[in-house]
């Protein structure tokens, strides 16, 4: 089984021309959760620690049409199998720069370890869904592979409309299949 162990975190790259201040990874996220991964496995207390989600945002107050614009960062890891007192460790990045791991007691459910970090980068799944026609601002992606029936793989989820009209598309990493999550 392959683990996001020994990954090394590649340089960041100023990316974005005229967004001042905003480092990004390339491939994105994936160098970044790379860069995360190494951070939270070097305590003793989260050295096993496996990556459950990775969930983007923009700069408050608005929505993105890139994969540029998501510049925050909140990476969950089950701790389960470093048998500590803490179940679950988070860590989260803002303009590319990750903040310390912070254990949690509780136990995050509803998602399958990604224990190897899919190919498919954020602009590759925003690619595939403009080419299915979703061309509207989204206010959020998760990196996540869910629990339950149906899910085969890990997914980009994307977050359209606000309010009491939201909606929810999936980006497959493996297939590349666009759908919709009720």
């Amino acid at each position: 089984m392959k683990t996001l162990i020994g990954c090394a975190a590649a340089a960041l790259v100023l990316s974005a021309p005229g967004v001042a201040g905003i480092v990004n990874p390339a491939p994105y996220p994936q160098t970044l959760i790379r860069k995360a991964t190494t951070m939270v496995r070097s305590k003793a207390l989260y050295k096993k620690a496996i990556l459950l989600e990775a969930d983007g945002t923009p700069k408050l107050g608005t929505k993105v049409t890139s994969a540029m614009g998501i510049v925050n960062w909140r990476f969950v890891y089950d701790n389960q199998e470093t048998k500590t007192q803490f179940k679950t460790v988070f860590l989260r990045a803002r303009n590319g720069r990750l903040g310390p791991p912070v254990g949690n007691r509780s136990i995050f459910e509803e998602d399958e370890r990604i224990t190897t970090l899919p190919k498919m980068t954020l602009s590759m799944a925003i690619a595939k869904l403009r080419a299915k026609g979703h061309t509207q601002p989204f206010g959020a992606v998760t990196l996540r592979f869910p629990l339950g029936p149906g899910f085969k793989e890990t997914l980009y989820i994307f977050t359209f409309g606000s309010g009491n009209n939201v909606n929810y598309w999936s980006v497959g990493t493996k297939t590349g299949k666009v759908k919709p999550i009720s």
